[in-house]
């Protein structure tokens, strides 16, 4: 990138305020790739630049707000890259959000980075340097802090002469999951009224069908603490949201509501808050339900339409998504269960999605899923991205490679044209991103297709001497 931003000390760019744009960029430094290489299990090219930005958006009411997050772009030169934007997990307070050095999830951020890809990351609304209560999985704010922000930050690298090549990805794990497919669900809607068009998108671990409380779960008295803290934290959102029942001292009863607002005036964060309120239920014999006042019992009881609206309003799966999309979860996951992708999938495929796919990722809990999740998501995202050189600051032309005949049949050739003189490398991926096979091209571009493809589509990456590639697809019948 450019020499001038990435040895600046301090860029601070400020502009009114207005819907997506920076405010501000605060140069936070490199992370060298060695260090990147020894954190995750990639192949990191790149030292990383790491700025903080603050951008314009609106908040939960639709009026104008400012969020931050982490923008992280490899230092190179050569070629122009794709943008990922990463979604961070449920955190426990907002001094752990992407943005604030030394978070460990910023590592997932700068290692997209560090393989090639202008990698940004939000904290969301309430998190970070946002004010105010954390809209906790409410669809339209992840999904607008998300495209905000990559709308925002490309327009500032615009101004810093730094192309990108189109293409967005979009991924994201745990409550990052829920946040990618929402935002991914926005841009595939109407992201072309904002110039933006998604790529792929990989949801890793997440809760896509938001389940309103059930009186099941207000009779409990053994609750495991961590997913206590989700769901007060699910149940403080949505009344902040929905203004279901006014002030938290008209929804939570005492000594409960104590820890409640040491939580939400960020004395004490998340876990702390699910620790102490399971602790004095335990002392007091009491159940989940006498943590609430009584008409959140009543309204559980009766199905409140009210309520199981705010819940269903944040429920994902009414789309079917165009773009290739992958589902990922881990078969031990007793933090967010496995069902969740897998009807999730089934519901989407019925809705219409025909570019879908679904991973199981083995016998891992929540926390060891995270980083093989991950892996696969940039693995996905690479059978997809058509980074290319730069010359002069200015994309050059790009060749205009044909295909044919497409749609063709396993075990015979593709021809290509329009490539330059010679041999080119190739590599064919399935709809997963799975390398299937690799060669280099013959008789000016010819690409033998193995016998054993199925029927299905394919992708065709072909290496270029200057290090870049281009990526066409192909379907064999």
């Amino acid at each position: 990138m450019k020499k001038n931003l990435l040895l600046s000390l301090l860029c601070l760019v400020t502009l009114s305020l207005s819907a997506q744009e920076v405010v501000t960029v605060e140069d936070q430094g490199i992370t060298p790739a060695v260090i990147l290489n020894l954190a995750l299990p990639i192949n990191v090219r790149y030292n990383i630049q790491n700025y903080k930005v603050t951008y314009t958006t609106e908040d939960a009411f639709g009026q104008p707000d400012t969020a931050t997050g982490l923008l992280c772009l490899p230092l190179q030169e050569a070629l122009v890259l794709p943008v990922v934007l990463y979604n961070h997990g449920t955190i426990a307070s907002a001094e752990l959000a992407p943005s604030v050095p030394g978070v460990f999830e910023r590592f997932v951020i700068q290692g997209f980075a560090g393989t090639g890809y202008i990698a940004m990351a939000p904290d969301y609304l309430g998190l970070g340097d946002s004010d105010g209560i954390h809209p906790y999985l409410h669809a339209d704010t992840e999904a607008s802090a998300g495209r905000d922000m990559i709308i925002a930050v490309k327009a500032w690298l615009e101004t810093q002469n730094i192309p990108d090549n189109e293409q967005i990805f979009v991924t994201g794990y745990s409550q990052g999951g829920h946040a990618s497919m929402a935002l991914a669900r926005s841009i595939e809607a109407d992201g072309a009224d904002d110039g933006l068009e998604l790529t792929a998108a990989a949801h890793l671990s997440g809760v896509y069908d938001i389940n309103p409380p059930s009186p099941a779960i207000l009779g409990l008295s053994e609750v495991v603490p961590q997913l206590l803290s989700f769901f007060l934290n699910t149940v403080i959102s949505y009344n902040y949201v929905y203004n279901l029942y006014g002030t938290p001292e008209e929804l939570f009863n005492e000594p409960y509501l104590t820890q409640v607002q040491r939580y939400i005036n960020r004395e004490i964060d998340l876990f702390t808050m699910g620790d102490e309120v399971y602790a004095l239920m335990q002392a007091d014999g009491a159940v989940v339900g006498q943590v609430f006042a009584s008409q959140f019992v009543s309204d559980v009881l009766d199905g409140d339409a009210a309520l199981f609206s705010a819940y269903d309003d944040n429920d994902l799966l009414d789309y079917a998504p165009a773009v290739p999309t992958l589902l990922y979860y881990c078969n031990a996951d007793m933090t967010v269960a496995p069902e969740n992708s897998i009807s999730a999938e089934v519901v989407l495929r019925a809705n219409g999605a025909d570019s879908l796919l679904i991973e199981d990722g083995g016998a891992l809990n929540h926390g060891d899923c995270a980083i093989p999740a991950i892996v696969r998501a940039l693995e996905f995202f690479q059978g997809f991205d058509n980074s290319f050189p730069v010359s002069l600051g200015e994309p050059v032309e790009r060749p205009e490679v044909g295909l044919a005949p497409n749609p063709v049949r396993a075990g015979s050739s593709i021809q290509l044209s329009g490539l330059p003189a010679g041999e080119q490398t190739y590599i064919i991926y399935d709809f997963s991103g799975r390398n299937l096979a690799s060669g280099s091209t013959a008789n000016g571009g010819d690409v033998a297709l193995p016998s054993t493809l199925k029927s299905g589509i394919f992708v065709l990456r072909v290496g270029l001497n200057d290090g870049s590639s281009v990526v066409r697809r192909f379907m064999v019948r």
